[in-house]
């Protein structure tokens, strides 16, 4: 079974169970583990597949606590350092329905390319660059930028995404630089449906998606919200709907998106005839996972997901 390495941030994320409140006003607030390419790492495992996260937690009682979250759901944690402080993040959902977010780092962004066991890595494994921080200055940054190189001269698959956080970047033309480079090389780019316009300049999705298949990348997944995911390659380009739910808390559903179709090329091999079903299958878990507070804790099982999907098997 192919694995997928997934570098970049685990941190706590403080979610407010306040209905409809923001940061300011928020008093109820719950422990849960988070980090986009964590949340990646964990969807893969929690559906079935080989995965292992690579990045820097504290040595304290909550980068304790996020080791055995990622160790309880399946994910390798021989590429985990654990020194410094934990990372934090603060969630609430507003009475508009968008997030309040805010930041306070800790020692992920030490985690340094010779931490990293190379010899873990195989011919067909999958290595996803997807931290919100990662593109941050740091030693995050340059581990980030040598697993690519490392990534690409031995012929693995490279999935991207920016995870942008207009809380997070201070210099948005650095950020624009350094995504476009990470998506002219690689075989997926997933974004949201800002971040395409944001990193192209695009006025339309059509020519976001041009700009992008253009650039490099092999495969273009943007997220629509409740309209579904468009997807694109050079050969095909469609709007694949997703399914209506209640969301509560929109809190990696993106990442589970990612986790569900890295699931599906490690276990099912890579095969753009079959392109279709695996985006319904992302999308149906990244759905669900908005039916539950928090990240890694609200994935859904493949049980719930093959139901919404009309139980068909694969």
């Amino acid at each position: 079974m192919n694995t997928v390495h997934c570098i970049g941030e685990l941190l706590i994320d403080w979610v407010c169970e306040d209905a409809s409140s923001d940061l300011v006003n928020g008093t109820t607030f719950v422990k849960k583990a988070g980090g986009a390419p964590a949340n990646v790492a964990a969807v893969v495992s929690k559906h079935g597949g080989a995965s292992s996260f690579l990045g820097q937690v504290g040595a304290d009682p909550f980068g304790q606590f996020l080791k055995e979250t990622l160790q309880t759901n399946g994910v390798g944690t021989d590429n985990l350092v654990e020194a410094g402080d934990t990372t934090f993040a603060f969630v609430s959902i507003q009475a508009d329905g968008e997030r309040d977010f805010t930041f306070r780092r800790g020692s992920d962004g030490d985690y340094a390319f010779d931490a990293i066991d190379l010899s873990q890595f195989k011919s067909g494994d999958i290595v996803h660059f997807g931290s919100a921080t990662a593109l941050l200055d740091g030693e995050l940054k340059n581990a980030y930028f040598k697993l690519l190189q490392f990534a690409k001269r031995d012929g693995l698959f490279v999935s991207f995404d920016p995870n942008y956080r207009d809380a997070l970047v201070t210099d948005l033309e650095a950020f624009k630089l350094d995504s476009l480079h990470f998506i002219a090389e690689a075989d997926f780019v997933k974004l949201s449906e800002e971040e395409a316009h944001l990193l192209t300049g695009a006025e339309t999705l059509d020519e976001a998606v041009d700009a992008l298949l253009k650039l490099g990348a092999s495969r273009v997944a943007i997220t629509l919200g409740s309209r579904g995911t468009l997807i694109a390659t050079s050969q095909t380009r469609d709007i694949i709907p997703s399914v209506e739910i209640e969301s509560v808390d929109s809190t990696g559903a993106g990442d589970a998106f990612v986790g569900a179709y890295l699931y599906r090329l490690a276990t099912l091999g890579v095969d753009d005839m079959r392109l279709q079903k695996d985006i319904e299958y992302a999308n149906v878990t990244g759905a669900l996972t908005c039916t539950a507070y928090g990240a890694i804790p609200a994935i859904p099982s493949p049980q719930r997901v093959q139901q919404l999907l009309g139980g068909k098997p694969e």
